[in-house]
């Protein structure tokens, strides 16, 4: 038996996306990758002796919509240098790369965090940040802000060949970008593929674009292919390396407003978590599932109540995501934010009850692995206002490093999710700053029940301007962080880094 779905009477408008052309060098050899980690950011751990991470999406110039900064935290006893190389934009179509990048060196003191905002090293309209670390354990988080928004999310740990977005618009009031970032000594040609309700879209010009080394390449979307509601997304790499991202940015002309930014995910997987975020009536969420494969993906969505015993909850929600093809699941009202059209928009009715806290698990049962990402929105003339896009976890661990936690006039909360269906998981969190590790005294420790989560308020037991979160718990957890303005507009949601990640247990589920 499963949940009654609900088909929603939205708008349709469709999608595609953008950009350039290229021929690779012939002949070239690409050495054999490594087997991919389980997560798009992960820290390395205590026996790695460095780390690198790939900070790709925001703008260092006057007056652009995404001021773009890093911020790298250190939980160990000792200082670390951090090697921060600042990449202006290249143009499509340039052979070469605009400039050379600049190169800084961060100091970041024992037990607490440096920021680099990257206009104060390079103006240029997008940037990109190689950040190279002498230590396994710290983590490196970007932060974008500008007029209609903020997002605070880790920056990547990881090249792909492969990167999917199953969320994004191009509609009047949107602007949808796509970062390529290549770092390396090689160039790189990408193409792209897009999913829309007319089916799959790859535009000839945008199926060899060139990447060259050493450089960030931003595609435009909204220049070439406007006007789509809703659009998911594939960038294949056909030669080199590279770290793919996305800037979604909403202008408030059509009652949404708002920004957010990051990496995309390397790999489609049968199994995703969401922590999601506290809960506020004038927020909107849904989740995209995203089939990037050529067969049909058959799936369970588990929606899991703060209030409900764990043995009582729902039946999960069965959807079928059809191959190369996006399905909207909404909770509660379908709001401003741009939805797939009626075929492939399903209400998730009665679920959660209205102010209730919850949690989503998302199963594939036949094999078919799928990408899904949430998406929190507020419409521009509500506190809070703003737009939130996140992937899910597919592993879980029991250590966490949270940067950025500080924001001018916002609420920010971390939420953890015990994905056991048997045992209590012991969690503590502990701040991070001025060179000292203090337990938050009101948390710990805490409790919580098997497939049950817990919200920590952190912006109200915590003070101080700048510092991390660490959170440990005594067994593998997920781990999110939630930030909302308290006025103005600005939202952001993400999981957090986690340190040794195991996967998660489907039979949980």
């Amino acid at each position: 038996m499963s949940g009654r779905v609900t088909r929603w009477p939205l708008v349709i408008v469709a999608l595609v996306t953008v950009i350039g052309l290229a021929v690779a060098d012939g002949g070239d050899e690409r050495e054999p990758s490594p087997a991919p980690p389980e997560t798009t950011s992960e820290a390395p751990g205590p026996d790695a002796e460095g780390s690198v991470w790939y900070c790709a999406e925001g703008t260092s110039l006057p007056g652009e919509f995404a001021d773009h900064s890093v911020i790298v935290a250190n939980p160990t006893a000792v200082a670390i240098a951090a090697e921060v190389s600042v990449f202006p934009v290249t143009p499509v179509g340039r052979v070469s790369p605009s400039a050379l990048p600049e190169e800084v060196l961060l100091n970041v003191p024992a037990r607490s965090q440096t920021s680099l905002r990257l206009a104060d090293v390079v103006e240029s309209q997008y940037t990109a940040a190689l950040v190279e670390i002498d230590s396994g354990l710290a983590v490196v988080e970007q932060r974008v802000q500008g007029p209609t928004g903020i997002d605070v999310v880790p920056c990547a740990t990881r090249s792909s060949a492969v990167w999917h977005f199953a969320a994004g618009s191009t509609r009047r009031d949107a602007r949808l970008i796509f970062t390529l970032f290549n770092p390396f000594p090689d160039r790189a040609v990408v193409k792209f593929s897009f999913s829309t309700e007319e089916g799959v879209r790859e535009p000839q010009a945008l199926r060899g674009v060139l990447v060259p080394a050493q450089s960030l390449v931003a595609v435009n979307a909204t220049d070439l292919v406007p006007r789509f509601s809703s659009v998911s997304t594939t960038v294949e790499t056909l030669a080199g390396r590279v770290v793919a991202g996305r800037l979604q940015l909403f202008d408030g002309t059509e009652g949404l407003e708002g920004l957010t930014a990051g990496p995309g995910v390397p790999q489609a997987r049968a199994q995703w978590v969401f922590p999601t975020g506290p809960t506020d009536p004038a927020v909107v969420e849904h989740i995209v599932l995203y089939n990037p494969s050529d067969q049909v993906a058959a799936a369970d969505i588990s929606i899991r109540s703060d209030t409900s015993d764990p043995s009582e909850s729902l039946a999960p929600f069965d959807v079928s995501v059809p191959p190369q093809q996006q399905v909207a699941l909404v909770f509660g009202e379908a709001g401003a934010y741009p939805l797939p059209p009626v075929s492939f928009a399903f209400g998730a009715a009665g679920s959660p009850e209205e102010g209730t806290g919850f949690w989503v698990a998302v199963q594939v049962y036949n094999g078919v692995p799928i990408v899904v990402e949430r998406v929190a929105a507020a419409a521009a003339e509500s506190p809070p206002a703003g737009v939130a896009t996140t992937a899910g976890s597919s592993v879980a661990a029991e250590r966490y490093l949270i940067a950025g936690n500080r924001a001018e006039g916002s609420e920010v909360a971390l939420v953890v999710v015990n994905p056991s269906p048997d045992s209590i998981a012991r969690v503590t969190v502990s701040k991070i700053a001025d060179g000292r590790i203090a337990q938050v005294a009101q948390l710990n420790p805490r409790e919580v029940a098997p497939q049950s989560r817990l919200v920590v308020p952190v912006d109200r037991l915590a003070e101080g301007d700048s510092y991390a979160l660490l959170v440990e718990a005594s067994q593998p957890v997920v781990v999110s962080r939630t930030l909302v303005a308290r006025s103005g507009t600005g939202m952001a949601s993400g999981i957090s880094v986690p340190s040794d990640p195991v996967p998660l247990d489907p039979s949980a589920f």
